[in-house]
């Protein structure tokens, strides 16, 4: 993909949100029918630290410094581009918000991105809009280690209108630094990753 394809396809987000639930009502000593009340309760699986995925991924609430480069094109310098983003805890913490501004081949670049944990499906969920993104791009995930590397992947288009599958890995490397990437399946079957935006907490 060309650099100019690339500026027209980066993804930038918007929220999705889902409200099940199930509690038991006993009809005797030995049955039990149960029905969707509200919220379910937090049936996730713990970090390696003890904590929920919400409350993993609640830490990185604040303000960051972000460094963007378009990196793996041929020719390409991998030029830094910078930018700031504001990550909220939303909807009693279930939720995180990202609100990123940045200057990217010297135009303005603004985006909107909603990070949950599915706990009915145990899914990672994101969804991503900004100013130069045609769609809401819908992605979900997997982790194998309690959400410090979670890799998120859905279906987006080119600006010919082709259809291919977006992957985006977050690494979280401490409470002060994480890393996302994007990138698309090669003809080897390997990601090709074509941009890296390195985030740092503002102290």
């Amino acid at each position: 993909m060309h650099g100019s394809q690339l500026r027209r396809s980066i993804p930038g987000v918007v929220a999705l949100a889902f409200a099940l639930a199930a509690a038991a009502f006993a009809h005797s000593q030995s049955a039990q029918k149960s029905r969707p009340t509200g919220h379910p309760a937090e049936t996730a699986p713990p970090t390696t630290n003890g904590e929920t995925p919400h409350q993993f991924l609640a830490k990185r609430t604040g303000e960051w410094t972000r460094t963007v480069r378009f990196v793996g094109q041929p020719g390409g310098s991998g030029e830094p581009f910078s930018g700031t983003a504001k990550i909220s805890a939303i909807d009693g913490g279930r939720f995180l918000l990202e609100e990123y501004n940045d200057v990217v081949f010297g135009r303005p670049i603004t985006g909107t991105r909603l990070f949950g944990y599915n706990t009915i499906t145990g899914e990672y969920e994101a969804a991503f809009t900004g100013t130069t993104s045609p769609a809401i791009l819908m992605l979900k995930g997997t982790s194998t280690d309690g959400g410090k590397v979670v890799d998120y992947s859905g279906e987006s288009e080119t600006g010919r209108g082709e259809t291919f599958t977006l992957n985006v890995r977050i690494r979280q490397e401490d409470n002060d630094h994480m890393v996302m990437s994007f990138s698309m399946t090669g003809p080897d079957g390997k990601p090709n990753t074509f941009q890296e935006t390195t985030y740092t907490r503002k102290k």
